[in-house]
């Protein structure tokens, strides 16, 4: 395996941002070429297989991304990617994985409640929805490690070694601005120019919260569970609780939410501003 230095970082992280913006938004541009873009507002699939071919190659742009970069660019193989489940260690936070963006997604309703949003009675929620989210969340955790592979795999412990509200602040900027292509095709968001603002932010929130389950179970798959039960099971009970609310209204009351959970997180040392076990290690190197 080649050394790892502070110039191979460098190159590395150039090259990687390369590959997963141009792999993700080159799908997401002709998807939308295609004319078949699938419709946020009504949660409408596109039945033709080729947009769900794009959609899947942007989803793996980052892990693409990460997989050449550690294998032909800097070399560094894929020792510290994090591919084990490791469960003997880090058991726990397959659980914190689970309620973390469960309390982000209760504390959303409950602040769209008190900001007088329409809240449907829990009975709106039935058993086979409960069903569908679980083996939703389980089908998506390998996909969204499309996303994590990169994200967190290779980029977040990259930007500031041994400072993880720093990195999760600088992840947040570029995963949020990743997303513009989502926003600007009308995939997400229904192409409201105010989640152009708002990415950024929650990102930053959910860098906090992922990064966090990525550095202390010594593995990406916390990571990818918790980004798929907060897309399915919180995405679906919002939908759900909330169903006259605009999609906007709802991604900022979900920003809240998140930012609850990132806050309880940072002001309890659990994601510190600087980890000097971390920050000497990577000096000495």
């Amino acid at each position: 395996m080649k050394e790892f230095t502070m110039k191979s970082n460098t190159k590395g992280l150039i090259w990687f941002l390369v590959i997963a913006f141009a792999t993700t938004w080159a799908s997401i541009l002709a998807i939308y070429i295609l004319g078949d873009v699938p419709s946020s507002g009504t949660g409408e699939v596109s039945s033709n297989p080729m947009v769900g071919l794009l959609s899947m190659l942007g989803t793996f742009g980052p892990a693409i991304a990460a997989f050449v970069v550690r294998k032909w660019v800097t070399r560094e193989g894929f020792k510290d990617a994090g591919l084990r489940f490791n469960f003997r260690a880090g058991w726990s936070y397959y659980i914190w994985a689970v309620l973390a963006p469960l309390a982000g997604g209760v504390i959303t309703i409950l602040v769209a409640g008190t900001a007088g949003a329409d809240v449907s009675n829990l009975s709106a929620i039935s058993t086979a929805d409960i069903i569908s989210w679980l083996v939703g969340s389980l089908i998506w955790t390998p996909i969204l490690f499309g996303e994590e592979f990169g994200w967190r795999g290779y980029l977040q412990q990259r930007l500031a070694p041994g400072r993880p509200l720093l990195a999760a602040i600088w992840m947040g900027l570029i995963w949020g601005i990743y997303h513009y292509a989502h926003v600007l095709s009308g995939i997400t968001m229904s192409a409201n120019p105010m989640a152009l603002l708002i990415y950024p932010f929650y990102c930053i929130m959910g860098s906090i919260i992922l990064g966090w389950l990525r550095d202390k179970s010594q593995s990406i798959w916390p990571a990818c569970l918790a980004h798929a039960v907060g897309n399915v099971i919180v995405s679906g009970m919002t939908a759900k609780l909330l169903p006259s609310v605009s999609d906007i209204s709802v991604f900022v009351f979900t920003l809240i939410g998140e930012a609850v959970v990132a806050l309880v997180l940072a002001l309890s040392r659990r994601v510190p501003w600087r980890d000097t076990e971390t920050l000497q290690a990577t000096l000495q190197v």
